[in-house]
Order: structure tokens, then C-alpha cells, then sequence
């Protein structure tokens, strides 16, 4: 894998980049229909209404993103370190991701275990649980096949790398 395949940890803050950036998270026929959404400070500025139920924006870490509606709730819950909720979700990052550890979803910073996945697809919510057959283990041998991140966690969910 070369890096071009992982987005960049920047967060545009023009409109045009950043729906520029955004159009890479999903199939240009989830983007299109999406809300697009651009936080600024802690509150979302809606910058493309949407009727699918997907939701797309760019996550703090710069790694771009579109969710379902259940999706969206598991976003929200991991991020103010809440429960999150008892629903399967779905989550397009066909960028890849920026990185992160893999043992804590707030303990990034520590680098330890860490994992990177390029274009992927994630399914979240507590059936994951459930789903046996996936790697769990914190160190990821290899993050081009399926595994559960964040094993353990209340935030553990399946990555399913598309390339």
C-alpha cells in the first residue's frame, strides 16, 4: 500500500474543499444525496441537504466519512464518550483513515497498537459483538482483511476493507 491511499489529517475549512474532501468518504451516489455537514466549534453547519439518510462530513482526525442514521448515533456516542447505541450502523471511508490506536477510540494519542486501513467500510453497533470469524486482536497483522477494531470496547466494530 503506498500513502496515497490514506487521506491527510487536514480539515479544509473553505466550503469547496471541504465537500471536496468529503466527496471521497462514498460512491458519488451516496455523496450526492447526502447531508453534508462542516462542524465549526462544537456545532454542525449543514452545507448540502440530503434525503438518503447518510450523513457525511470530515472527522477531527481529517479522515472523511458518510453514515446511516444509526451510524451517525455510534459516531456521536463514541466522540462524547457516551453508550452507544443498541443498533447495527454502517459507515463508508473508502479514503482510508488517518490512523489510530487500536486498543481505545480516546486513547489515540498513546500510538499504541496502532492501525492504519485504507478505503474500508465499517459496521458498528453491539451485533458486531456477535459477528465470529474476525480477527480480535489489539495488534492488526493485516489491516487489508476484515477485522474487529477496538475489541473489548464498548465501540468495537467491523472494518471491511474494500481494496
Amino acid at each position: 500500500m503506498t500513502q496515497a491511499q490514506y487521506p491527510t489529517a487536514d480539515v479544509p475549512t473553505s466550503e469547496r474543499e471541504y465537500i471536496a474532501k468529503v466527496k471521497t468518504a462514498a460512491p458519488e451516489q451516496i455523496v450526492s444525496k447526502s447531508t453534508i455537514i462542516m462542524m465549526q466549534g462544537d456545532k454542525p453547519r449543514q452545507l448540502q441537504p440530503g434525503t438518503n439518510g447518510f450523513t457525511c462530513l470530515i472527522g477531527g482526525d481529517g479522515t472523511p466519512l458518510c453514515a446511516d442514521q444509526n451510524g451517525m448515533e455510534w459516531v456521536k456516542a463514541t466522540g462524547a464518550r457516551t453508550e452507544p447505541p443498541n443498533k447495527i450502523g454502517f459507515i463508508y471511508m473508502l479514503a482510508g483513515d488517518t490512523g489510530t490506536t487500536n486498543h481505545h477510540p480516546h486513547q489515540r494519542g498513546t500510538r499504541m497498537h496502532w492501525v492504519q486501513t485504507g478505503p474500508h467500510v465499517m459496521i458498528v453497533g453491539p451485533g458486531v459483538r456477535e459477528m465470529m470469524g474476525y480477527p480480535r486482536t489489539l495488534d492488526v497483522s493485516d489491516a487489508s482483511q476484515p477485522y474487529v477494531m477496538f475489541p473489548g470496547t464498548p465501540y468495537e466494530h467491523l472494518m471491511l476493507p474494500t481494496k
